[in-house]
């Protein structure tokens, strides 16, 4: 056979073609987490829009994971679990739902893309973990968002104003370089990344580090000296409000030092843990002003409010609590800011309670399900999670480090978050899928017996 038909034996080669897809994939992914880590803090040195990069990124990466999708089409029926199943029962509702009333089309497909990259992601870390996932590959992401939060930190630091305690830059990613670098036993990895978090001032992300230290504590505490189940899930439970307070008193005793030398005043994620003002604009700080605050809004972050306006919206009618308010839905919240004491009412799009936003679009019935397979999901890695080593390990920390997260802050277009659930979902339950479900037994014989 000639050089020329061997190219061309490649090029036609399924196995080459989905290779370099893999291989584009990656490269968009590591551009995505650059853009992400750097874009928050660079906005405030840099007159640009950053968002309009981030968007471009996740349309390149959905349009590349889709095509990778689309040459595994004949394996997706495994791929289909019930988790999946969900998400295409969440965006079938809420397309539908949004058809039958008057709506904002931008918001319409923004909302359809969001569930859609979920699902492509889910479903791609599934058919990933059915091959080897190469370490050096998530060595060279963890590093990558090292570098960026550093990056972000740096320009943090050095933008007045910003560190007063009102500010995040999103620091989600950096639970995975927290994972990659406990399995590794990577000391210093493990301990920039935790700094990230802390300055990060996100505390959804900080209760998901604390979680993936007890989880890692647990699993060493159990290959040293096997323990019972009973145990092993006393040992999680007791450790992660224990590593929180301790992470907190290492944190504040730092912050005192930094205040006593260098006159250095920097807020961090554990003072938010109060519901004192931490961050007040410039308002005073008065018992009237304090009387106007709910304490649920500075606890929540006006979570409580997103909730009861989604609630007021689709309980107007049967139909729009069993099958959402579709796509393309806005709600109004209205409530007294804990920072300047003053009203605020304004519309959102997009809920940060991952139950509150899929009861939105698609119903209450279907967030309920979410939640709970996603929770199930959760606990089942928990009980794999003894077992796993190297980049198992990896992704399982990260998923379970981002599951506060995810359902405090809704994150639909977060393209490692979702790819990590779908290799720790193939992981731990490699044989529940769809396919698998009609090769039940049960199932065959259900016609028969009708």
């Amino acid at each position: 056979m000639s050089d020329g038909d061997n190219l061309e034996s490649e090029i036609l080669d399924p196995g080459s073609t989905r290779r370099l897809v893999l291989r584009i994939l990656f490269g968009l992914l590591f551009v995505y987490i650059l853009i992400f880590t750097i874009s928050y803090t660079l906005e405030y040195q840099v007159n640009f829009d950053f968002v309009r990069f981030l968007t471009g990124t996740r349309i390149m990466l959905l349009a590349v994971g889709g095509c990778y999708l689309w040459l595994i089409r004949e394996n997706l029926v495994e791929l289909l679990d019930p988790f999946a199943a969900c998400l295409l029962l969440i965006i079938v509702s809420g397309a539908l739902s949004g058809l039958l009333d008057q709506k904002d089309w931008l918001t319409y497909f923004r909302h359809f893309f969001q569930y859609a990259f979920l699902l492509a992601f889910y479903l791609l870390g599934r058919d990933v973990a059915c091959r080897s996932v190469p370490e050096g590959a998530v060595k060279i992401l963890s590093s990558a968002i090292l570098c960026g939060y550093m990056v972000a930190t740096a320009i943090y630091v050095a933008t007045p104003g910003l560190q007063l305690g009102g500010y995040s830059f999103q620091p989600n990613l950096a639970l995975l370089s927290v994972a990659s670098s406990l399995a590794t036993s990577n000391w210093v990895g493990s301990v920039v990344g935790c700094l990230v978090v802390v300055i990060g001032d996100k505390r959804a992300v900080y209760l998901g580090l604390s979680l993936i230290i007890a989880v890692y504590i647990a699993v060493i505490i159990n290959r040293r000296s096997h323990r019972t189940k009973f145990e092993r899930l006393a040992i999680i439970v007791v450790g992660t409000p224990i590593v929180s307070l301790g992470l907190g008193v290492v944190v504040t005793a730092l912050g005192w030092a930094m205040m006593s030398y260098g006159n250095v005043r920097v807020a961090t994620v554990v003072e938010r843990f109060t519901l004192e003002p931490t961050y007040n604009g410039g308002a005073e700080a008065t018992a009237a002003n304090e009387a106007k605050v709910s304490p649920l809004v500075r606890l929540t972050s006006a979570r409580n409010i997103e909730a009861e306006a989604v609630w007021n919206l689709v309980s107007k009618s049967p139909y729009q609590a069993l099958f959402g308010n579709g796509f393309g839905s806005k709600f109004t919240v209205r409530y007294i800011s804990p920072n300047n004491y003053k009203p605020v009412e304004f519309s959102r799009d997009q809920a940060d309670l991952a139950p509150v936003h899929v009861a939105l679009t698609s119903g209450l019935p279907l967030a309920i399900v979410f939640t709970v397979l996603l929770s199930g999901l959760i606990f089942a890695s928990l009980i794999k999670v003894w077992t796993a080593v190297g980049v198992d390990l990896t992704m399982t920390l990260f998923s379970i480090g981002t599951f506060v997260d995810s359902l405090l802050g809704f994150q639909a277009t977060n393209p490692l978050c979702w790819m990590a659930l779908g290799i720790v979902s193939r992981s731990v339950l490699p044989n529940v899928s769809l396919a698998w479900l009609a090769r039940s037994p049960t199932v065959q014989q259900l016609p028969e017996n009708a």
